[in-house]
Formats: C-alpha cells, sequence, structure tokens
C-alpha cells in the first residue's frame, strides 16, 4: 500500500554533484497525489530527528484519513501510523515541540475540542477531548507539557484558555479579558517552565505593550509593561530567556499606534522590569534599501538625509514579518521580511502601504526584502545585512526567508517558481550573490510541467528541504502528466564554483525543466 504513495529516489552524477555547485539536490521522496479525493499534505522538520509527513485525505462522508510518516535524515522511513478522523472534527491549529506533534481539533458549530497528539519517536497516537468555557475565534495554540494553551476572542476580547490533558479540565488565564486589546503573541518558555501572553492596547489614542507571565498551573506570576517612549509604541515581540531572573526582547516597533512598522527595538528584561530601549529605526540600518535599484536607493537616501539635516525624523510605514530568532555562536540572529497586501482589482501601492479601496478583492501577499540583524546578550544591534526578494507572493503569510548555517557563514534562501534562490552573508558582507537552483526530479527524461505552492524550511546543519506540489509529465510516453506532493534534500557548500546563468539553463533544461 505504502509503495503506491510514496517513493525514495536518488539522485545520480546527471545532477548537481557537491564538487560542480553550491546547492547540491541528492534525495527526493514522492508521494501519489490522489486525483479523486482532496487531499494535503504537511512537512515538519525535526532538525536533526529528520521530518515528519502528515496526509490528510478526504474519504467517505466527508470522513478523512490522516496518515502520519516519520523519516531520518537521509529521509528513510522509520515508522508510519493512521488515525481515522470523523466528519465532526476540523482541525484549526498545529503545534510540535521536540517529543511530540499537535493538532487541535474542533466539533463544528460546538465547543467541543480534541487535542490529536503523536509521538514523534514510535508513532503512537493520543487524543485528548473537552469542552472550551465559551465559544471563541482561535488563533494561538501552544502546548508546554501536558497543558494546551488555546488563544483567541471572545466578543472582541482575548481569551487565553489552559486544557489539562490529566484531568480534560479547562480554565481561563486570569487578567486577560479586557476591551480594545489583541495577543501579539503567546511564548513558551520551556526553561522557566512558564507562559508569556503578549498584548497589545489601545486606549483613548494611547497603545501600550504588556507581558504577563504565567506559571505552568496558570497563575500569574508578573506583569511588565513595556515603556511607551516619545511616539514610539511596541507592535511585536520575540523574548529570549538569558537567565533566572533575565531575558532579552526583540521586535518592531511604530511612530504612534499603527501596525507599520518605523524599525527595530531590542532590550533586556530583569524581573519585570525592562531597561532602556534601544530604537533602530530603519534609516540607522546600513543596508536596509539594498533591495532597491542603485538609483532608486539613491532618491530614497537622499531624501532621508534632507529630513534629518531640517531636524525632522524619517517615517516609515512598513508591514513587518518577525521571524523567531536564531542563536548563532555568541550572537543573535533576527530575520524579518516585508511586505504589503495584494489586490485583484489593481493594487494601488505606494510608501509601503496600500491605498484603501472598498471595491478591491484580496489576493495574497507580496514580500519585497527581507532585513537580517545580528545583536549580543546586552540587546546591542552588531550588524545587519539584506536579502532581495523578487516578487515573491504567497496566500497566507508564511516565513519565505529561511537560514541555514555553515562555517559562520549564513545561507539564506527562498523558493519562486520552482527554483531556490539563494545568497550567501558573513554578518554585514555578501559572501556570494544570489544565485537560483531547479527543484528538480529524479529522473532525466521526467518534464516538469507546473509547480504549485512550493516552500522552503531550513533543516539541520547546512541542509534544506524543498516541498510542494508538482505535474511531471515524460519525454517516454504520450499522456496526462502524474501529480505528486515532492520532499527534496538539499545541502549548500559555499565554496563551490559558481555556475554562471547559462550553466544553470542548460542544466534546467536537460533535466526537462
Amino acid at each position: 500500500m505504502l509503495k503506491q504513495i510514496l517513493r525514495l529516489l536518488m539522485f545520480t552524477g546527471a545532477l548537481y554533484s557537491e564538487a560542480q555547485a553550491q546547492l547540491e539536490q541528492s534525495l527526493r521522496l514522492e508521494f501519489k497525489v490522489s486525483q479523486t479525493n482532496d487531499e494535503y499534505f504537511d512537512v515538519t522538520p525535526l532538525n536533526k530527528d529528520g521530518l515528519l509527513v502528515t496526509q490528510r485525505k478526504e474519504e467517505y462522508y466527508g470522513n478523512e484519513k490522516w496518515s502520519f510518516f516519520r523519516f531520518d535524515t537521509l529521509l528513510k522511513q522509520q515508522w508510519s501510523a493512521e488515525y481515522k478522523l470523523s466528519y465532526e472534527l476540523h482541525p484549526i491549529k498545529t503545534y510540535h515541540n521536540q517529543n511530540y506533534l499537535f493538532w487541535l481539533l474542533q466539533e463544528t458549530d460546538s465547543d467541543k475540542l480534541t487535542v490529536l497528539r503523536v509521538d514523534l519517536h514510535n508513532g503512537e497516537i493520543e487524543t485528548f477531548k473537552g469542552d472550551l468555557l465559551t465559544r471563541a475565534d482561535i488563533v494561538h495554540f501552544k502546548v508546554l507539557g501536558n497543558t494546551a494553551f488555546i488563544g483567541g476572542y471572545h466578543h472582541s476580547r482575548p481569551v487565553v484558555m489552559a486544557f489539562s490533558f490529566f484531568d480534560k479540565s479547562i480554565k481561563a488565564l486570569p487578567y486577560l479579558y479586557t476591551t480594545n486589546t489583541e495577543i501579539s503573541n503567546i511564548e513558551l518558555d520551556e526553561q522557566r517552565n512558564q507562559l508569556n501572553v503578549l498584548l497589545y492596547t489601545i486606549k483613548r489614542g494611547d497603545c501600550q505593550f504588556t507581558i504577563k507571565t504565567y506559571s505552568y498551573e496558570g497563575k500569574l506570576i508578573k506583569t511588565t509593561t513595556m515603556p511607551f517612549e516619545g511616539n514610539n509604541g511596541l507592535i511585536s515581540g520575540k523574548i529570549l530567556p538569558l537567565d533566572e531572573a533575565s531575558s532579552l526582547i526583540v521586535g518592531n516597533y511604530a511612530q504612534g499606534c499603527t501596525q507599520y512598522s518605523q524599525g527595530l527595538y531590542f532590550s533586556r528584561i530583569k524581573d519585570a522590569e525592562p531597561e532602556k530601549l534601544q530604537w533602530v529605526d530603519f534609516s540607522k540600518l546600513e543596508n536596509f534599501f539594498n533591495y532597491l535599484k542603485p538609483k532608486r536607493k539613491q532618491r530614497v537616501v537622499e531624501k532621508i538625509s534632507k529630513r534629518k539635516e531640517e531636524g525632522k525624523e524619517p517615517k516609515f510605514r512598513y508591514r513587518l514579518l518577525v521571524h523567531e530568532v536564531i542563536k548563532s555562536n555568541d550572537e543573535f540572529v533576527l530575520v524579518a521580511e516585508v511586505y504589503y497586501p495584494v489586490y485583484k482589482n489593481g493594487n494601488m501601492y505606494s510608501g509601503g502601504m496600500a491605498a484603501r479601496n472598498p471595491n478591491r478583492e484580496f489576493d495574497g501577499f507580496r514580500y519585497t526584502h527581507a532585513i537580517v540583524c545580528g545583536f549580543d546578550k546586552a540587546g546591542n544591534l552588531l550588524w545587519d545585512n539584506c536579502f532581495a526578494l523578487e516578487n515573491v507572493e504567497s496566500i497566507e503569510l508564511l516565513p519565505m526567508v529561511q537560514v541555514t548555517r555553515r562555517d559562520g557563514l549564513l545561507v539564506l534562501g527562498y523558493p519562486k517558481d520552482g527554483k531556490i534562490n539563494t545568497e550567501v552573508i558573513e554578518r554585514n558582507k555578501i559572501v556570494r550573490e544570489k544565485e537560483a537552483f531547479t527543484i528538480k526530479s529524479a529522473d532525466d527524461n521526467d518534464r516538469i510541467v507546473d509547480n504549485e505552492r512550493g516552500l522552503l524550511a531550513a533543516w539541520h546543519d547546512h541542509y534544506f528541504l524543498a516541498y510542494g506540489y508538482q505535474k511531471i509529465g515524460s519525454e517516454k510516453w504520450v499522456g496526462a502528466p502524474r501529480e505528486v506532493f515532492y520532499i527534496n534534500r538539499f545541502s549548500y557548500d559555499p565554496y563551490a564554483p559558481r555556475l554562471d546563468a547559462k550553466e544553470e539553463t542548460k542544466k534546467g533544461k536537460s533535466s526537462g525543466n
């Protein structure tokens, strides 16, 4: 049965080898996609523990069969497991840690919920059923130990509920149910066995950013109120525990109470007291505008300089997607992508914000570039860099840029149109300019007809995982192309000779692209 849907394909010398190019494509998994039933695939990278593939396939009367496949780093299968999902349940959110994969499931038009837990070591599946305290629009889902924390909104007010797997009890965390407040994020502190709820509140024209820290049992331990200096207000935050008493918080901020970013901030927090925040507006980043063409960049820089000479602060209005912070040796690395919404009836985008038009239909997000910053434990900005994204679009707001490390270098990559685009940096220097590598099948006779919804994930060490849907034809026969869900393993060698565009195009054509 499994052989009908899954193939592990090894690449031959006809494709890239590490001596020929920087990005080596060596292993590939293929799942046959059903032509008659709705089917979805999810990939969960597990660092050096391999990866998990979740296949969700519709069956009779709206029921679904979920299949889980665990692979090691050589893409060899370790185990598989199945679960039958009743038509009353539909998936809301997923989360995973080092030991388990969790799915939050909810009954249609009901307060009943189920948490599905898959043991990543052996595939054992358990379910935990409970009832929400009240109907809520669920936005956040995290699991700490044997408690699931479910965050959302009830009558436009924030609520976070703790669901215990032991006794199936559910209780609301206190001091959250207030007006004009949004849950910016829910972050787990596994080191201290605590939960941080980050809140953004607007009252009487003023905005406030607070962090409420709860114990594993759901008791409020402390409330940290972040300062609002001048006209600067925090939008988001990522918390990094440093020791028993102190943490580091980084994120983006705005001028006034908006969601448009003016720059980044860094600060240490000791107990519940934040130290003086360091504000870094985008003009202070050495490479922020490098994504622009030279003449356009020059005009922008000159305009900023003129405002500063006149004693005015430059104003920016960017939407920023802030990633999880990466630990790299003695530094921390923050990656954030600049994006804006796209509309079918004409995108009237200008200066970091699209003009209002009530007749437009939302069509996704477009990314312009990513900023990469290094900072130390004291919250000091050490360096910055920029990675241009060329017309990358997504219907969902997802992190597109992925980062792996090798010998002190950072390899940046993103997927687009069946290719992986890479750039290598060493702090604020670009070591290798942008290159594009085609995602190929394993057979030289294959011809990739279509690439759909391709994604890229940083894996362990210097490896990437590229995955998505492809329609593949063949030069050997005439007929409808086969549709597969693929997973390709790539490794990056920054010291290999660079392929020029002509050679890359030639190799792409030789494999049917």
